[in-house]
């Protein structure tokens, strides 16, 4: 009856575990396959007797002790051994021989990336005989020849950061810097965000060791973590369900690619054999803050963060969950804008305060002219008569100034919600073999403002759901052969806009075709503007998936690892900034801005267009990545380590499914040569479906290989020091939108 029962119980938890898979599955709409085990750590040593010769055939055992995993392995010909591909989290090793005492270490702890060396000695004795060694482990990496710093636990949980962003503590590590990338705009009022308007809230982009902003690759249990629109890191989760993460550069092995900046590691938590959790919540009120030492006033920021994490067995030493939540409601509007708008004298047709010297920056009096004589206007006074009703109408939608340069200062209202769930299921269906899934979401509401004010309107509203899902599975073919398996899916969208009572130009009377109903952009120089280029209607959705395999085989002094890694990057954007016309004044009409303005008189020169209408931005991306490769790690002696890779990464061009771009040819151009699919287009312009031309408008490059080969020095041999050397050539795949492929060594 008892047998039977274990029986039941073995299969429910299997059920459940298949069941969340299914889930998951069902939910994402799509399988996606991860390689690149790199969310794991490895056990090596050598196993002696007491006199230093090498024992073989071994039988060597670890034990995760939270989780009771367990691996078997046996010791080489040379007495070495491997345990690749292992969670995170302590262990406890034992080993045995025939003829020697057995051998038990307690207190390994392994962290994300690492490679322990544990060297073990067999005495002689009976068999029953057992030295147990609890002391910690050495924890020196003398296996790897990258610069690495682990984030533990203890950091993640104890450090103070703004807005429980966890992606800061990769500035910890000494060599990484918080940059913004090229084409992310913005930054939030907390300071505790960075993203623009088409990208995912909650982006870090972090230049490690020198390398591009955009050129850090970030891995979450293994699975992609990044954004491929711009190459900024995908959310992390709330720092409670952040186990550790690593940072890694220079002398990365084969197994590593996709971008050569650095690589950030980062491990969720999972559950053990007891059951463990938290509850948090914490608030931030400007009302209960000292006032800043130049502030006028204490600012106005409301933040409430709250939320909690549960974790335990379902099936004790065999099936574990995970789950975690946290709220944020933000709500805050700093007076720090500054505006010029009309005054009432202005609009009575009174210039001369807002032109006098005492209102410009550079002290000098303005002289405006009337663009219809070329004389200037007498007392700076102008006939309101002359004012564009176009113009008088939009002003309806614009506060006026009190004070007699027409500043106006105020803040602009950000209201934020974001809620963040993450679950993950571990199982240990046998010591040969493990699988664990991980599924993420953080949706975040950033709605716009109105309120009959235009000058709100530079402010996009953002909808975002972001959502990321990773499946592992590790078998053990054999002692020495281990194969993992990873499949990964991401998946951004972004819905920006305006508020939906925001009037559009024919709202007011600009008699010019208007398909979005609630937006208009124009700028006056120096004075105010309304609405964006990166505020305007859009949708973006990124979705990544990946698939991959890594096998490592330990023969002999040999450590040979081989894999495969397959990205597919997919953007859909629609982006609707000029679809209404873009309006810009900068006076050269009459010598101002702001009477450019009122007269109805688009101005500008050069980039800044008086007026500019286009249709919207559609594109459609698709972009493959391969990785292969081969590693092996030699050990030539207990002292040294020699690396030696190989890794393809071919450059594949991305490809628009609508043929969207151009390609052009200087030599064609000079010869008259013209494209067969519009016939008037000029000469050297050429399109897809011409001959030789290919789809995506650049050639792929096969022949992209990069060798990697390095050296890790053990002077003392016990694990304690190590000197390690490397030479790599790296590629690195550019975010999709802009289709770049560098080489770099």
């Amino acid at each position: 009856m008892k047998k039977k029962l274990k029986v039941t119980l073995e299969q429910a938890a299997q059920s459940l575990m298949y069941g969340f898979l299914l889930l998951l599955l069902a939910h994402l709409g799509a399988t996606t396959l991860r390689a690149q085990a790199v969310a794991s750590a490895q056990i090596a040593g050598t196993v002696v007797d007491s006199s230093g010769s090498v024992i073989p055939n071994a039988k060597v055992t670890v034990t995760q002790t939270n989780t009771g995993l367990v691996r078997n392995t046996v010791s080489g010909s040379d007495g070495s051994y491997v345990f690749p591909n292992l969670p995170v989290g302590p262990y406890r090793l034992h080993a045995q021989a025939t003829g020697f005492s057995a051998y038990e270490q307690s207190g390994i702890v392994l962290q994300v990336s690492n490679d322990v060396s544990v060297k073990v000695t067999l005495g002689t004795g009976i068999v029953e005989q057992q030295v147990t060694v609890t002391a910690d482990a050495a924890m020196v990496d003398t296996q790897e020849t990258s610069v690495s710093q682990v984030i533990g636990n203890q950091q993640v949980n104890e450090l103070p950061l703004n807005g429980r962003q966890a992606a800061q503590l990769v500035l910890l590590s000494g060599f990484a810097t918080n940059l913004p990338p090229n084409d992310v705009g913005g930054h939030d009022l907390t300071g505790s965000k960075t993203y623009g308007s088409s990208d995912i809230a909650g982006s870090s982009t972090i230049a490690i060791a020198g390398g591009q902003a955009n050129g850090t690759n970030y891995l979450m249990d293994g699975g992609t973590n990044n954004n491929a629109f711009s190459n900024a890191s995908f959310p992390f989760p709330l720092p409670d369900a952040v186990q550790e993460f690593s940072v890694q550069v220079n002398g990365l092995n084969a197994r590593y690619g996709v971008h050569p900046g650095g690589q950030v590691n980062v491990v969720t938590k999972s559950g053990t054999n007891k059951f463990h959790g938290d509850a948090f919540e914490y608030i931030r009120n400007g009302a209960v803050d000292a006032r800043a030492y130049f502030a006028t006033a204490r600012d106005t920021l409301r933040r409430n963060q709250f939320g909690g994490t549960i974790g335990g067995p379902i099936l004790k030493n065999k099936v574990f969950f995970f789950f975690g939540y946290q709220g944020t409601r933000l709500r805050t509007a700093p007076p720090s804008v500054i505006s010029h708008v009309p005054t009432q004298a202005m609009l009575n047709g009174d210039f001369s305060q807002f032109e006098s010297a005492s209102c410009q920056s550079n002290q000098t009096a303005k002289t405006i002219t009337n663009p219809t004589t070329g004389t200037p206007y007498a007392g700076d006074y102008v006939d309101p008569t002359q004012f564009n009703q176009q113009s008088l109408n939009i002003l309806k939608y614009v506060p006026i100034s009190t004070d007699p340069c027409g500043k106006l200062t105020y803040g602009i209202p950000s209201p934020e919600n974001e809620d963040q769930y993450i679950g993950r299921v571990d199982w240990n269906q046998s010591s040969k073999h493990s699988l664990f899934a991980r599924y993420f979401i953080t949706s975040l509401s950033n709605p716009p403002v109105f309120n009959h004010d235009l000058l709100l309107t530079t402010r996009a509203g953002v909808q975002d759901r972001d959502q990321s899902f990773v499946l592992g599975d590790t078998y053990s073919l054999r002692p020495t052969t281990t194969n993992s398996f990873h499949a990964a899916w991401v998946r951004s969208r972004v819905n920006r806009g305006s508020a939906p009572d925001v009037i559009n130009p024919a709202d007011v009377g600009i008699n010019i075709y208007s398909p979005l109903p609630n937006f208009l952009y124009l700028a006056v120089t120096n004075d105010f503007s309304t609405g964006c280029s990166t505020c305007a209607p859009g949708i973006f959705n990124t979705t990544t998936t990946q698939f991959g395999d890594d096998v490592d085989i330990v023969h002999g002094r040999h450590w040979i690892s081989f894999g495969v890694d397959w990205i597919h990057n997919h953007l859909n954007e629609v982006a609707h900034s000029e679809d209404n016309g873009q309006f810009g004044f900068i006076g050269t009409a009459t010598g101002d801005s702001m009477l450019d303005f009122m007269l109805g008189r688009p101005t500008g020169t050069g980039s800044n267009y008086a007026f500019a209408q286009g249709n919207p931005n559609i594109q459609h991306w698709r972009q493959n990545y391969i990785g292969l490769y081969a590693q092996d790690q030699i050990k030539l002696s207990s002292h040294l380590n020699v690396h030696v890779g190989l890794r393809w990464e071919p450059f594949l061009p991305e490809v628009d499914v609508n043929n969207v771009g151009d390609h052009f040819d200087a030599s064609a151009f000079a010869a008259g040569t013209k494209t067969n699919k519009y016939v008037n287009a000029p000469p050297g312009i050429f399109f897809a479906g011409d001959p030789g031309i290919p789809s995506g408008y650049t050639f792929h490059k096969l022949n992209i290989f990069e060798p990697r080969v390095g050296l890790v020095w053990d002077p003392a041999g016990n694990g304690k020091q190590s000197v390690s050397a490397s030479y790599g050539i790296f590629s690195d795949l550019a975010e999709i939108f802009y289709g770049d492929h560098f080489a770099d060594s």
